[in-house]
């Protein structure tokens, strides 16, 4: 028998069954009862490790990925290279303090919400989320309740103080500016943008960071030379070839992925990097450092993103809250060979 069969004989949903079992007090007394009586009547045993029935704590953290595709692309963005070095990070740190990690790619709407019944269930005690878009409501309603929540890559417009909440973000704001205020000193003016899928926050803040770079040099802010990619390989690709066909002397994409494809279009153009076209990408994933010619990029520190996720948590199990709401990390500009002055 499982809980969701408990459920449908007492008429209650199986999360109740589940604030039942692990003695959850927001459960009305009658329907406390029932529940264990049927329970007990059928001699259900919860498939759980004895050591959560018993009230202590789990040591399982949930690593959940967002990637709702709501695009036509058949590429998933969890496939990318900056979520498989965040996520073998996040394991690595969380390995040293003794945590475990279950990992999820979360495709749908219901799988994130499937995600709550693991918190309800017991079977992990915190969780991390990463790439979700910057306007999720099911993602808040999961967020401001007592579960301790890291989220990744994104912002909160109203920032109630929640001492069960963490926010850890690069700061891709200063990237962007830094990224783009590089190419202006080494003389372009005309830079074309590739920015990233603009319902996330790693999309807009690098796409904000290279608009203030262009107005603090008085340069012309051009839309003509700007498209919106999706931090995919692909568009990057065809991007750059709409791009290309416009004055430009440089590109900043909004990811490695995007620049090292926006490269590939170059060249088939017969066009050379960087003697005709600059290009600056955004991540340092490790392949940048062998492509021909290497990428100038910014380095966007996983491990230190990793790290903090997994401190806070230990300090968590031990203190009961997060010592703060916020988490900046900051980036750092890495010149190789794909960039050149005028």
């Amino acid at each position: 028998m499982t809980s969701g069969e408990i459920a449908k004989l007492c008429g209650v949903s199986r999360a109740t069954v589940s604030r039942v079992i692990n003695n959850d007090k927001n459960v009305k007394a009658e329907t406390r009862e029932m529940i264990l009586s049927i329970i007990k009547e059928n001699n259900y045993v919860p498939i759980a490790p004895a050591r959560r029935l018993a009230g202590i704590a789990s040591n399982v953290i949930g690593l959940f990925v967002i990637d709702i595709n709501i695009s036509e692309s058949t590429t998933r963005v969890s496939k990318s290279t900056y979520f498989s070095q965040l996520v073998n990070f996040i394991i690595d740190q969380a390995n040293n303090f003794g945590f475990q990690v279950l990992v999820s790619i979360v495709t749908s709407v219901k799988q994130l919400n499937e995600a709550r019944d693991l918190f309800i269930s017991r079977m992990i005690f915190s969780g991390i989320f990463i790439g979700a878009f910057n306007e999720n409501s099911q993602l808040d309603d999961m967020i401001i309740s007592q579960y301790p929540t890291i989220i990744i890559d994104r912002q909160f417009k109203s920032m109630v103080e929640n001492s069960n909440r963490l926010v850890i973000n690069l700061d891709n704001f200063e990237g962007g500016y830094e990224a783009t205020q590089f190419l202006i000193k080494l003389g372009h003016t005309r830079i074309g943008h590739i920015s990233g899928d603009l319902r996330k926050l790693s999309g807009i803040e690098r796409y904000e960071g290279y608009k203030k770079a262009l107005n603090d040099a008085n340069l012309c802010f051009d839309t003509n030379i700007i498209r919106e990619g999706n931090f995919l390989e692909d568009s990057g690709y065809l991007l750059a070839h709409e791009i290309l066909q416009e004055n430009i002397t440089a590109i900043f994409c909004a990811n490695d992925g995007m620049a090292i494809s926006a490269i590939k279009a170059i060249k088939e153009r017969g066009l050379k990097v960087p003697d005709d076209i600059s290009v600056i990408g955004f991540d340092n994933i490790v392949i940048g450092n062998y492509i021909m010619p290497s990428l100038t990029t910014v380095d966007a520190p996983l491990q230190d993103i990793a790290r903090e996720c997994i401190e806070a948590l230990n300090y968590f199990c031990k203190n009961k809250h997060f010592i703060k709401n916020e988490i900046k990390i900051k980036t750092n500009l890495v010149i190789r060979e794909s960039t050149k002055e005028l």
